[in-house]
C-alpha cells in the first residue's frame, strides 16, 4: 500500500470510530427512560446526565488532540492541573442544559472532529505523539485509543443506568 493509500485509509478509519462512537451515545440517549437520567452511576458520584454532561466536554478530543499535536515541544496540561476538578467544574458549566442540548454538543463536537482529521496534514496524523493523560503513539491512533477507551467506558456506564 502506497503512502497516500495509507493516509486516505487513516483517515476513514478516524472518520468511521468518530461516527459510530456518536451514533452509540445517540443510541444511548434516545432510548434512556427520563427517570434514568437522575439514577446514579457511579457510588457517591454523577447520575447519567452529569455523565453525559462529563462526555460532552471530552468529546472534542480530536480537534484537541491535534491541536497539542501541532506544537513543538511535549504537551502539558501543567503540575497543578486537577482532574478532578476540571471535569466537576465542566460538567457544572451544562448543568442548566437538556439533554437535548448535551447531546447537541456531543454531536458538533464530533463533527468539529471529524473536520479536523479530516483538514490535518499526513505527517501530523503519522506524528508520535504522548497524550497528557498517557496514550501514546501516532497521533491517529491516539485518538482513536482515547475515543474507543474514554469515550467508550462511559458510554457503558451510561448504558447501565437504563436498566
Amino acid at each position: 500500500m502506497n503512502e497516500e493509500t495509507f493516509n486516505l485509509s487513516i483517515r476513514k478509519f478516524l472518520k468511521m470510530v468518530g461516527v459510530s462512537s456518536q451514533r452509540e451515545i445517540e443510541q444511548a440517549v434516545s432510548s434512556m427512560p427520563e427517570p434514568a437520567w437522575a439514577k446514579g452511576v457511579y457510588e457517591g458520584g454523577w447520575n447519567a446526565r452529569q455523565l453525559l454532561a462529563h462526555m460532552a466536554s471530552t468529546s472534542g478530543t480530536a480537534g484537541f488532540i491535534l491541536g497539542m499535536a501541532r506544537t513543538s515541544s511535549a504537551p502539558s496540561l501543567g503540575g497543578s492541573y486537577d482532574e478532578n476538578g476540571f471535569n466537576a467544574q465542566q460538567v457544572a458549566a451544562r448543568g442548566g442544559r437538556s439533554v437535548a442540548e448535551i447531546a447537541a454538543e456531543i454531536r458538533g463536537n464530533f463533527q468539529r472532529g471529524i473536520d479536523a482529521v479530516r483538514e490535518a496534514p499526513d505527517e501530523l496524523l503519522s506524528k508520535q505523539f504522548r497524550a497528557p493523560w498517557g496514550v501514546v503513539g501516532e497521533v491517529g491512533d491516539v485518538i482513536v485509543m482515547s475515543l474507543e477507551g474514554h469515550l467508550g467506558m462511559h458510554l457503558a456506564d451510561l448504558r447501565s443506568a437504563a436498566v
